[in-house]
């Protein structure tokens, strides 16, 4: 099983969908998506920087990404859920948490949480 580990200290989550990217200018902090693109599929900060879901990498880049991110030039159910959770303020941290390891399981990818920020 593939691992995804998120440190929370660099992690956007809780904030709503308009403060949150896949690599955020401002403080170079990423949403879930954002750490495994970069992290697990080794996809440049300059690519993810600025960008609001996997959809909007470029084509030429998408060899890059698991097909079960994008398809037809959109962002999956699947990782729209991830998204959305993600971003969710109305979730506990916990909650959120608990979310995203299940939604992740789903492509038999293991999240673990670092220290806390």
């Amino acid at each position: 099983m593939e691992k995804l580990i998120i440190d929370p200290s660099t992690w956007i989550r809780r904030e709503g969908g308009a403060h949150s990217f896949l690599l955020r200018k401002g403080d170079g902090k990423r949403c879930c998506l954002g750490i495994y693109l970069q992290d697990n599929c080794g996809v440049s900060p300059d690519v993810l920087r600025g960008l609001a879901a996997p959809e909007y990498i470029d084509a030429s880049l998408r060899s890059l990404l698991p097909r079960w991110l994008v398809s037809h030039n959109k962002s999956t159910r699947l990782a729209e859920k991830m998204m959305s959770v993600n971003d969710d303020d109305g979730l506990t941290e916990d909650e959120v948490r608990a979310e995203i390891q299940q939604l992740f399981s789903q492509v038999d990818i293991d999240v673990e949480f670092t220290k806390e920020d």
